[in-house]
């Protein structure tokens, strides 16, 4: 209890000698609560100029297959090619206003498609749904394409990739 109450005692003796130290300190440290610097702007979607095209989505995912399909036991050396039945396709977001004449009994539609609007120098349909490229069929040679379990496990594992079904997909061996 003796050493507290001396503490409390040189208290005043030591702030007065180390007010400007202290001082320092305790702005060093509300500067650090203020939150400077970078801003996060929201995440916008890519344009349509840097959007990817269906080739190059193709692409990708043989890349993709062919790495997993190689690591089936005994399948060896793949290559895959994959067909598109139809491309991607995007449905934008549309105002719908019906109007009829009870006069002559006819209806009309007219159909608005929804813009997104942030200041005068951006502007961008609202999407509401994208569908992604359709595959048709798929090519697969690989090295082991003379085992039936392989040739099997090959085509279950491209049909639950891809959604095609067995008949859409062949594999060959590879020479």
């Amino acid at each position: 209890m003796a050493k507290l109450t001396d503490l409390g005692k040189k208290l005043p003796e030591i702030l007065k000698k180390y007010k400007y130290a202290l001082l320092v300190l305790f702005l060093g440290m509300a500067l650090l609560l203020i939150p400077f610097g970078s801003k996060k702007e929201p995440e916008q979607e890519p344009e349509s100029d840097t959007a990817i095209t269906d080739e190059e989505y193709a692409s990708q995912i043989e890349a993709r297959m062919v790495q997993m399909l190689s690591q089936i036991r005994g399948a060896g050396q793949v290559q895959v090619m994959l067909t598109l039945q139809r491309g991607s396709q995007t449905e934008y977001q549309t105002d719908t206003q019906v109007s009829s004449n009870e006069e002559s009994s006819q209806k009309s539609e007219e159909r608005k498609t929804v813009i997104l609007s942030e200041g005068s120098a951006y502007d961008k349909a609202a999407v509401s749904a994208v569908e992604y490229p359709q595959f048709q069929g798929a090519l697969i040679i690989c090295e082991g394409a003379d085992q039936s379990t392989v040739r099997l496990d090959l085509i279950h594992a491209v049909s639950a990739l891809t959604g095609l079904s067995s008949d859409q997909i062949t594999v060959v061996k590879m020479k």
